[in-house]
């Protein structure tokens, strides 16, 4: 066996000839010590699957596995998973793209190499199908073919919403195998558009040359875009986009930001000596890439939840379109990621992805009236059309507004709200989200193929806010074995012409960027005066900003 591994949340690892890209589930900078021990209990785990491999010396069958929709009979790629029912052990699929629980990715058709044995054979496609499985006897027969019919539980297609992933990066793979894994995984997970996006680093023992996906970018950017709408020819649409970030030499750092669907790169991409190495300097504050990626019609989205420093600036400066969660690991919640924004007025669009390699089935829905394209997909992200999840789909209505609605009362009403959702796994239920707490709730019940949740309620308002429907935080796992997760954007909420406002959130957040002014003086590198001033004016900025609200 031998290991590639990812300087931040995951491993990707050879075990037996197979690409295995197990979740180290971390958004910060690992220092090497703990980067070894992270990169040991994912070995352990890949490891501790003991898939079964072919026994040399017996025979084996070729068994092709067909995946189709058993409405439309059109082909689907999946996922597929297949278990000897003699030794009660998954067998190793050599060569194929292996996603944790001996889960493999497989084109709509595609053969394999397995033991002349009993056999049971489990498919799905995404999230929007149920798990189909069969069982085949193969013993004594060389060649093969099941054919898996995949029912959807859930059509996203008919509904006209549309599944992203706005942060991936690839490592440690060939040329040719990254084209095959954004052909192949992509399309057997149901992601519609996927932003590849490029990122720098020189320190911590890691080499940006392994960083596959920059070859990938900085080839397609010179061409046009060529390279990317080739390979979304196959299938999904693919985008580009850069990790714009920033990290001091210990500790936290002004933090990471995605720039999407780019003319150009923003530069420099990686700032500060404890990315980049060397003694360059912290004197670039994120705000000024990001207002040259938003002059040059880029997106704007902050990524790994709330960390660093510099986000919530920027979000008082409305310089962010949209927030990651879960992009890489869940290492905060709702409220401090989303809900204290939320509660000062603004919009704030939720989106996610999956960071180093697609380690779940993690993407953000939005509905589209028009041609899937980026532009299109991404506007109405900025809108706040969007709902994060990586198992169960969410619908969600006030009154007859929308998610990213705002629904405007002259004075106190009665508002009807309504909720479903549905899931190939069971997600708990469903629970609605007002101002940050939750106000009521509901179980999940299983149909004949799925779990489902309703809720319809009046619920009487006499003040601005918001509200969102999501899954219970502590729920079950996905097919991957990751905890599932799912969470509307808001409608909004005026009363008489009013947004919330909780000026102790805002009195907080000031707190918050005095002692990040403080801690940037103490251990900020600059290379002269002017620079300090630029990176401190972004925070002193925010908080004027906040302040004026607050005196109002």
């Amino acid at each position: 066996m031998s290991s590639q591994t990812s300087h931040r949340n995951t491993v990707a690892v050879l075990v037996f000839g197979a690409l295995l890209v197990v979740d180290l589930t971390s958004a910060h900078e690992d220092s090497a010590h703990e980067f070894v021990r992270r990169r040991n209990v994912a070995l352990a785990q890949a490891q501790a699957e003991n898939p079964e491999q072919i026994d040399p010396n017996r025979d084996e069958c070729q068994l092709t596995i067909v995946l189709v929709d058993d409405k439309t009979k059109t082909p689907l790629a999946g996922l597929v998973r297949v278990t000897n029912l003699n030794t009660g052990k998954a067998i190793k699929l050599a060569g194929e793209i292996h996603r944790n629980l001996n889960w493999y990715a497989l084109p709509a058709q595609r053969t394999v190499r397995v033991p002349q044995e009993r056999l049971r054979i489990e498919a799905f496609h995404g999230i929007e199908t149920d798990r189909r499985v069969l069982e085949k006897d193969v013993s004594g027969t060389s060649r093969a073919t099941v054919t898996l019919e995949l029912h959807r539980i859930y059509d996203p297609g008919e509904k006209g919403i549309f599944s992203g992933n706005t942060h991936l990066h690839l490592m440690k793979i060939t040329y040719a195998e990254a084209h095959r894994y954004l052909r192949v995984v992509p399309e057997a997970d149901g992601l519609d558009l996927v932003f590849l996006s490029y990122l720098r680093r020189l320190v911590h023992g890691q080499h940006e040359h392994d960083y596959i996906s920059n070859q990938i970018l900085e080839n397609s950017l010179a061409g046009g875009g060529g390279e990317l709408r080739r390979l979304s020819q196959q299938g999904t649409l693919l985008a580009n986009g850069e990790e714009h970030r920033h990290n001091f030499k210990t500790g936290n750092g002004y933090g990471h930001v995605m720039l999407l669907d780019l003319v150009k790169l923003i530069r420099p991409v990686s700032i500060g000596s404890a990315i980049m190495g060397g003694n360059r300097t912290d004197g670039i504050p994120l705000q000024r890439g990001i207002r040259t990626a938003r002059d040059d019609g880029g997106t704007v989205i902050w990524c790994h939840n709330n960390y660093g420093l510099e986000d919530v600036p920027n979000w008082m400066a409305g310089l962010v379109h949209a927030q990651n969660i879960h992009d890489g690991g869940r290492t905060t919640s709702y409220k401090d990621s989303f809900y204290k924004y939320l509660n000062l007025g603004l919009r704030v669009p939720f989106s996610t992805g999956t960071d180093w390699f697609i380690f779940d089935f993690s993407r953000v829905y939005v509905p589209l009236a028009r041609e899937l394209t980026t532009k299109n997909w991404l506007a109405q992200l900025h809108a706040g059309k969007s709902y994060i999840t990586n198992g169960p789909f969410l619908e969600f209505s006030v009154n007859d507004s929308a998610i990213g609605d705002t629904v405007r009362l002259p004075a106190a009403a009665t508002l009807r709200v309504s909720g479903q959702a549905c899931g190939r796994s069971d997600f708990g239920g469903l629970e609605l989200v007002h101002n940050g707490k939750v106000i009521s709730n509901t179980g999940s019940q299983p149909s004949q193929r799925c779990y489902t949740a309703k809720m319809d309620l009046q619920l009487e308002v006499n003040q601005p806010g918001w509200l969102a429907l999501r899954i219970p935080l502590e729920t079950g796992n996905n097919e991957f074995g990751k905890q599932l997760y799912a969470h509307t954007s808001p409608v909004y909420i005026e009363v008489n012409g009013r947004r919330i406002f909780d000026r102790q959130v805002a009195q907080e957040l000031i707190t918050e960027m005095d002692d990040n002014i403080r801690s940037i003086e103490k251990v900020g590198v600059f290379a002269n005066q002017e620079e300090r001033t630029a990176v401190l004016k972004v925070h002193r900025q925010g908080i004027e900003i906040l302040q004026e609200r607050l005196n109002r």
